[in-house]
């Protein structure tokens, strides 16, 4: 494992290339050159949101850093995308935007995007949700338990899965969340990586009905994130 670094304008961050060039990133590092706080994202670094790996850092000049927690390259890119600039200083916000700038260009992350365009995002995000516990059940037992979630969500919400409006989002994905979780969802769904991913969250966050009502900051960035990449990626499949 080889220790390189990258400069982008005034801020210089390392990472790690492995005997397949594949690149793992040391956050501890990264944070502190953000001006992050280390044990606070630390908190959130971990199964199922996150796959972490350990590896020794080696930079010149310093001791040797051992099994230091680091993010494959996807998931690097998966935490830089979730990440609110709105809760952080503003010279974090600096460094937050240079990252990026060089990793994503012009686009906008989903956790920084202006209310407005969320009004059509809020379907596609109860309906993901919907489709993940709907894929539990037999073929045949899909269309009814699909109308009968869809129902109670309505009747506890006073709108319907595809009315939801932006500023009602947060609510009603913890309400649909207690709902499921009524239905005893624990089965595993997809295969395919990225939708592995936002299963794992939604499952995370339907368990937690049980021990808080409110959703959580990071789970909600989280959620929003990990289905924008997603439809990026074409990986959703439609319930049949």
């Amino acid at each position: 494992m080889r220790t390189t670094k990258i400069k982008i304008q005034g801020l210089t961050i390392p990472y790690l290339i492995g005997s397949d060039s594949a690149r793992y990133w040391p956050m501890r590092l990264i944070c502190e050159a953000m001006g992050l706080n280390w044990h606070s994202q630390a908190a959130k670094l971990h199964p199922p949101r996150y796959t972490t790996c350990e590896h020794d850092v080696s930079l010149p000049g310093q001791p040797l850093m051992r099994r230091v927690l680091c993010l494959p390259q996807s998931d690097f890119e998966f935490w830089l995308k979730s990440l609110s600039s709105r809760k952080v200083s503003p010279a974090v916000q600096r460094h937050l935007d240079q990252l990026r700038t060089h990793f994503f260009g012009g686009e906008t992350p989903v956790a920084e995007q202006p209310s407005a365009p969320l009004a059509a995002v809020a379907p596609a995000v109860l309906n993901r949700i919907l489709l993940w516990r709907v894929q539990q059940e037999d073929r045949t037992n899909r269309p009814e338990l699909l109308k009968l979630i869809s129902n109670q969500f309505q009747e506890s919400s006073g709108f319907g899965i595809e009315e939801t409006q932006d500023h009602q989002l947060r609510a009603a994905v913890a309400s649909l969340s207690s709902i499921i979780y009524q239905h005893d969802c624990s089965m595993t769904a997809s295969q395919m990586p990225i939708s592995l991913r936002v299963d794992a969250i939604i499952k995370s966050i339907v368990e937690d009905r049980t021990e808080r009502t409110h959703l959580p900051d990071a789970d909600f960035a989280a959620l929003l994130c990990g289905i924008d990449l997603e439809q990026q990626a074409g990986s959703v499949q439609q319930t049949s």
